[in-house]
């Protein structure tokens, strides 16, 4: 009820300004019912994008994890192939000393292995530390982009958080305001009954 208004029944009060004034709270109440009505609808579709936008998140973050797995499992078996070239490298220049050994007791002109095949082996060696190298800079790529996509998950959780305390709020706000319309149309009947009587 209008507090200007007074309480029900009050003597000598002007009923129609008192209808008047219920009737303004009423639509002002149907006004704010709408504005968080609309309000509630914009958050709740905020929302949606928001979870969309997180999955699509989580969803990069466990490829880039499975990826860093992978390279992982790469860059340790490096040492695999580096002592697996040093072993052949060693097993060549015992090789080499021999034949240099057998050939100096024949007369067979000597050859080093060593010297042969030693350009196709640094060859070799300088590719694999390329391949690795650049399998240690993917590594760090991919370990930045996992720290990035974890700090946008918390953060879009955050502002998901922040989102649904908002509609909470602009449904409560609704609630209230279709209190004061409720009150507002029960003094709107009232100040009409008395209007009416006064006829």
């Amino acid at each position: 009820m209008n507090i200007l208004c007074g309480i029900y029944g009050g003597v000598g009060m002007d009923y129609e300004s008192c209808y008047y004034a219920s009737r303004s709270r009423y639509y002002d109440a149907c006004s704010e019912i709408t504005n968080c009505e609309n309000r509630a609808n914009e958050l709740r579709s905020q929302k949606q994008q928001k979870i969309s936008l997180i999955n699509q998140l989580k969803a990069e973050l466990k490829r880039n994890k499975e990826a860093l797995l992978g390279l992982s499992k790469a860059i340790k078996a490096d040492v695999g192939l580096h002592e697996g070239l040093s072993k052949i490298t060693t097993n060549m220049s015992v090789a080499s000393e021999n034949l240099l050994n057998m050939a100096i007791a024949s007369s067979v002109q000597n050859k080093s292995l060593s010297s042969v095949y030693s350009a196709e082996s640094s060859k070799t060696q300088n590719a694999l530390n390329n391949i690795f190298s650049s399998l240690g800079n993917k590594n760090k790529a991919v370990e930045n982009r996992i720290s990035e996509l974890q700090e946008s998950i918390l953060r879009a959780e955050s502002e998901l958080q922040d989102i649904e305390a908002g509609i909470r709020s602009a449904e409560s706000a609704a609630s209230d305001w279709r209190n004061v319309r409720r009150n507002a149309s029960c003094d709107m009947d009232y100040y009409r009954r008395r209007m009416q009587e006064e006829e």
